[in-house]
């Protein structure tokens, strides 16, 4: 069913990354009654894994197409996006170049390590907003005569997110074959891209999914205004416009902010690493697991039956010293 349907869609050019579909396996962990299931894109094949390989399919094959030489993107020193746009460009034999904000770290630890290894080129824009540094860096590059390619933040543009349009139905189809069905679906959000691609799926299924995205960059109307936009664009350039299916963003679980750990993110990385032998990163995932947990053991519960929560990765940010040294606190 989901391939006849995802074989009407007009999609766009892309470059095999994936290499098939990422596990989906059912967790070990007695929060509940209710089953847990894990969606490991964690496991995706290159640059020690992470959900934007999805997105990188699309983007670096519209690159290509252009005949980019040199790519640029932005994200916080210990960006997954970052890092796995670094592999993926070196795998393409294209130079990267990665604007993150601040000053040049004095350690390079966790991803900002593994862009380093990949090859890319790091600049820190100070206080400079970090979109008008990515605008003025692309600017000059053009005028050297390099014919960039620029990435937005966490890879979520309308291009971008069709990664998790497709994912989508490769979730469904994995439950199918082991013989149940989802009934909710929970994932972190950050930049807002996995989640719209998400939503833009569920809009074509009779009985749509719940979904729940788990903020972690603390402005919730912004970040949904952003997910209904990328859904509709993302409906629209697959010329399947429809109206969109509700969805559920908490803000419950960002904690003193982005990229902050909380005692709750901070437990259930060691928990569910002593139990699943699974490792969550303390910016993204935990924070989403430290909810579905939440939600789970709540008297009321919000979510009951099945749930998934879109493992999308980030497991190299644990070796920076600033969140390995905390977690060491709760072992």
């Amino acid at each position: 069913m989901f391939n006849s349907l995802l074989q009407r869609l007009p999609l766009p050019p892309r470059i095999p990354l994936m290499g098939g579909p990422t596990p989906l396996q059912k967790s070990r962990l007695a929060w509940s009654d209710d089953a847990l299931y894990w969606k490991r894109d964690d496991l995706t094949p290159y640059g020690l894994g992470g959900n934007k390989l999805r997105k990188l399919e699309f983007l670096m094959a519209e690159a290509l197409a252009q005949k980019a030489d040199l790519i640029i993107t932005s994200g916080a020193p210990q960006s997954n996006h970052a890092r796995l746009t670094a592999v993926v460009s070196a795998m393409l034999k294209l130079p990267s170049l990665i604007v993150i904000p601040g000053e040049t770290p004095s350690e390079w630890g966790g991803n900002l390590l593994l862009d380093r290894l990949a090859g890319a080129e790091i600049m820190a824009c100070g206080d400079e907003p970090l979109d008008q540094a990515v605008e003025r860096i692309t600017s000059e590059k053009k005028s050297q005569g390099f014919h960039p390619y620029t990435i937005p933040l966490g890879g979520s543009n309308t291009l971008g997110s069709l990664g998790y349009f497709l994912a989508f139905f490769e979730l469904l189809k994995q439950a199918e074959e082991q013989g149940w069905a989802p009934g909710n679906l929970a994932c972190a959000v950050g930049s807002a891209g996995t989640l719209a691609g998400l939503v833009a799926a569920n809009a074509l299924l009779p009985q749509p999914l719940r979904l729940l995205g788990i903020n972690v960059v603390q402005n919730s109307d912004q970040l949904r205004s952003q997910v209904e936009k990328l859904a509709t664009e993302v409906l629209d350039l697959l010329h399947a416009p429809c109206s969109l299916p509700p969805f559920e963003i908490t803000t419950n679980f960002v904690g003193p902010g982005y990229g902050l750990p909380t005692p709750a993110s901070s437990e259930v990385i060691i928990e569910c690493f002593r139990t699943d032998g699974i490792l969550f990163d303390p910016v993204y995932t935990s924070k989403g697991v430290a909810a579905v947990k939440h939600l789970l053991q709540g008297k009321n519960q919000e979510f009951p039956e099945s749930i998934v929560f879109w493992h999308t990765g980030g497991g190299p940010a644990i070796f920076d010293p600033h969140y390995y040294k905390e977690l060491l606190d709760y072992t």
